[in-house]
C-alpha cells in the first residue's frame, strides 16, 4: 500500500472517460468497481438524501472487495483527478452532538463538482447552527474567558485553531488527508454562514456559541466594560482621526447618558460604529474582533428588547382598550392617566392610545397635573358617559370639563353626536353645572328668571375664566416640567457617577484574574496599567480602600505592588482559586516569575487569614 496520501484535484475533477482520452489510463477490474459505485452514488437525489459513498469496511465488503484493496485503488481514482473527497457534518439530537461524514464523490450526475460542494456546506452549517443553539450557549465565566482572548492582540495573530469547525475538519476523519484547498475554503465559507445567523457568535480559532435571550444584553454590558478599560484608551493613540472621533462621540454619549433615557445597547451601538469606520488600521493592530463581536451582540440584544418590550407593551396596552370597552366602570370608560408619572411604560401606552383609531384622546390640566383623557371612538359609548356624568358626577368639575375637552378636541369626528337633542341638552346640563362655580350666585337667578342674554354673558365670562386657569396651568406645568429635568438630570449624572465605580470594580476584578489565572502572573501597578490603561494611579488608590482590594506591601502604590482580590465572602471561591496557585507556585510545581517569590507567601497568609477570620 502506497504510504504518501494522493493528490486531491478537489473541484477539478474530471470524469474517468476524459482522464482515459487524455492521458490513455485504464482503470484496473477493482478500481473500475469501485468508480462505478462512487458514480451510481454521485446524483443530486443521494446528495439530498446524503447517501453519498463512503469508504467503510460494509461499504466495500457489498462491493466484494476488502478494505485494503479498495484502499489501494481509491489512492489512484483520487491521485488521478477523477475522484475527490467531500463532507457533511451533521447533529444527532438524541445524543446532542455533531459528526463529521467524509464523502468519495465523482462528477455528480445533473450538478457541477462545486455545486454539489456548496450543497453539502449548506447541510453542514445548517447541523452546526442547530446544535450550537441547542448545545453551545455560553455561560458568564466563559464569555469573559472569550473576551481576554479576542481583545488580545497577541491571541489574535498567534492562534490558527480551536474552534469547533477546526475539530471536525481534522484530516484524520477521511480515507485519506483531503485537499488542504478544500478544508480551507470549507472553513471560510462555513464561519460566513454561520456568522450570518443572529444568534450565533462566531469567533474563528475559538468557538462558535449561541446567545440566550436573557444573556444578551447582560454580556453586550461586561464586554463593554472591557472594552472601555482595555481598548479604548489605546486606540486613541492608533490614529489621529479616530482619536477625535472618540473624544466627540464620548461627549455627544455623555450628554445622551444625562438628558434622555436612552438604552445603554443603543449607545454601546452608535460607540462601535465609530470603530468600524476604521477597520484597517483596527484590524492591523488586532483590535478589529472585539469590535465587530461587540457590535453584533448588540443587534442580538437590540432585537431581544424590542420583542419583550412588544409583548409587555402590548399586554398593558390590551388592558388599558379592556377598560376602555368596560360597560360597569366610569373610571374606566372615561380614562384618565396623569402625564407627569415618572413611568416610561405610561408614556408608550399614551403614544399608543392617541394613533388608536377607535380612541378619543385630549389633554387637560388640572392644577396639580397633565392628563391624558381618553374614550371610545363609539357614539354611543359617550353618550353614556354624557349621562352617567349628569346622573352621578353633575357636581363634580373636573369630570365635566375631562368630557368637555374630548369632546371639542375630537369635534370633527363627533358631528353626529351634535344631531342627538338628548346628547346636547345633557351635555349642555353638565356645562352649566361647571360655569355657575366660575360665576358670581346671581347669574343663577337670571337663569330661573329666563335672562337669556345675561345668562349667556355670564356663561362667556365662565369660559373665559376656565380659558386663563388652563393657560396659568400651562406654566405652572412647564415649570414643574423643568424642575423636574433638572432634578432628573442630577439623578442620571449620580447614577452614571456610581455606575462608573462598579464598573471599574468590576473590570479591576477581571484584570487580576486574567493576570493570576490565564497569564500565570502577579497583577502588579504596571501590568495593570500596561493591559487596562484606564486605572491611572489615583483611580486605583480611591478604589482600593473603597472596595477592600488587598495589595502587596500595604503602602502607597508602586509600579511593582501587587493588588490581589477584595478580603470578602463575596470573593471566596476566587481567593480560594488563588490560594491554590499561589502554593504551586511556592512548592515550585508550576513555572512563575520568582523577583516576586518573597510576596507569594504574604498574599498566600492573607488569603489564609481572610478565611480564618469568616
Amino acid at each position: 500500500m502506497r504510504t504518501h496520501p494522493p493528490k486531491d484535484a478537489f473541484l477539478s475533477i474530471t470524469s474517468k472517460e476524459m482522464i482515459g482520452r487524455a492521458s490513455g489510463i485504464i482503470l484496473q477490474k477493482e478500481a473500475l468497481v469501485i468508480m462505478k459505485a462512487i458514480e451510481a452514488l454521485s446524483t443530486k437525489d443521494q446528495i439530498e438524501k446524503g447517501s453519498l459513498f463512503q469508504t467503510t469496511e460494509s461499504t466495500v465488503e457489498k462491493l466484494k472487495i476488502s478494505l485494503e484493496v479498495a484502499l489501494e485503488h481509491l489512492w489512484e481514482l483520487i491521485d488521478y483527478g477523477i475522484v475527490t473527497q467531500l463532507f457533511e457534518i451533521r447533529y444527532n439530537h438524541g445524543l446532542g452532538s455533531i459528526a463529521l461524514y467524509p464523502f468519495c464523490v465523482s462528477v455528480p450526475d445533473g450538478l457541477s463538482i462545486e455545486d454539489t460542494f456548496h450543497r453539502l456546506l449548506k447541510k453542514s452549517s445548517d447541523a452546526i447552527r442547530k446544535y450550537a443553539i441547542e448545545k453551545k450557549a455560553l455561560g458568564e465565566e466563559d464569555w469573559r474567558s472569550i473576551l481576554l482572548k479576542i481583545s488580545d492582540p497577541q491571541f489574535i495573530k498567534e492562534a490558527t485553531s480551536g474552534d469547533d469547525i477546526d475539530y471536525l475538519l481534522s484530516p484524520k476523519e477521511f480515507p485519506y488527508p483531503p485537499s488542504a484547498a478544500m478544508l480551507r475554503r470549507s472553513k471560510e465559507l462555513l464561519l460566513e454562514e454561520l456568522d450570518n445567523e443572529p444568534k450565533l457568535v462566531v469567533l474563528p480559532n475559538i468557538g462558535i456559541f449561541s446567545i440566550l435571550d436573557t444573556q444578551a444584553q447582560h454580556f453586550v454590558s461586561i464586554a463593554n466594560e472591557l472594552f472601555l478599560a482595555k481598548v479604548e484608551p489605546l486606540a486613541r493613540s492608533f490614529d489621529i482621526g479616530l482619536r477625535d472621533r472618540i473624544d466627540e462621540m464620548n461627549s455627544e454619549i455623555k450628554e445622551s447618558q444625562a438628558l434622555s433615557d436612552n438604552h445603554e445597547i443603543e449607545l454601546i451601538k452608535k460607540r462601535m460604529d465609530v470603530y468600524l469606520a476604521y477597520e484597517a488600521i483596527l484590524k492591523e493592530k488586532g483590535y478589529f474582533r472585539i469590535i465587530k463581536v461587540i457590535r453584533k451582540l448588540c443587534d442580538i440584544a437590540s432585537v431581544n428588547q424590542e420583542k419583550s418590550q412588544k409583548v409587555e407593551f402590548d399586554k398593558l396596552l390590551k388592558v388599558y382598550l379592556t377598560m376602555l370597552e368596560s360597560t360597569f366602570d366610569f373610571d374606566s370608560r372615561l380614562l384618565r392617566i396623569n402625564l407627569e408619572r415618572d413611568t416610561k411604560n405610561d408614556i408608550v401606552i399614551v403614544e399608543q392610545l392617541k394613533k388608536n383609531p377607535n380612541v378619543l384622546s385630549a389633554e387637560w390640566l388640572d392644577p396639580e397635573a397633565k392628563m391624558a383623557i381618553f374614550a371610545l371612538k363609539n357614539i354611543a359609548s359617550l353618550k353614556e358617559i354624557n349621562l352617567l356624568i349628569y346622573e352621578n358626577y353633575r357636581f363634580t368639575t373636573e369630570y365635566i370639563l375631562y368630557f368637555k375637552a374630548l369632546v371639542e378636541a375630537n369635534e370633527a369626528d363627533l358631528k353626529p353626536i351634535f344631531k342627538d337633542e338628548d346628547f346636547v341638552k345633557i351635555y349642555g346640563r353638565n356645562l352649566q353645572a361647571v360655569y355657575f362655580n366660575y360665576i358670581p350666585w346671581f347669574y343663577k337667578l337670571f337663569y330661573f328668571l329666563g335672562a337669556t342674554p345675561l345668562v349667556n354673558s355670564g356663561y362667556a365670562k365662565a369660559k373665559s375664566i376656565i380659558t386663563y386657569a388652563q393657560m396659568d396651568r400651562q406654566f405652572q406645568y412647564e415649570k414643574r416640567r423643568e424642575n423636574f429635568f433638572k432634578r432628573k438630570l442630577k439623578e442620571r449624572e449620580e447614577k452614571i457617577e456610581r455606575d462608573k465605580k462598579i464598573q471599574n470594580k468590576r473590570v479591576l476584578i477581571q484584570a487580576i484574574e486574567e493576570a493570576f489565572f490565564s497569564k500565570r502572573i502577579p497583577p502588579t501597578v504596571e501590568w495593570i496599567q500596561a493591559n487596562y490603561p484606564i486605572f491611572n494611579l489615583e483611580l486605583l488608590e480611591k478604589m482600593i480602600p473603597d472596595f477592600a482590594f488587598l495589595k502587596f506591601p500595604n503602602k502607597p502604590l508602586a509600579e511593582d505592588t501587587i493588588i490581589s482580590f477584595p478580603d470578602s465572602t463575596e470573593f471566596e471561591t476566587k481567593n480560594a482559586k488563588l490560594k491554590e496557585l499561589l502554593s504551586r507556585w511556592i512548592r515550585r510545581e508550576e513555572a512563575f516569575e520568582e523577583k516576586y517569590e518573597s510576596k507569594l507567601a504574604e498574599i498566600r497568609n492573607a488569603i489564609h487569614s481572610v478565611h480564618s477570620s469568616d
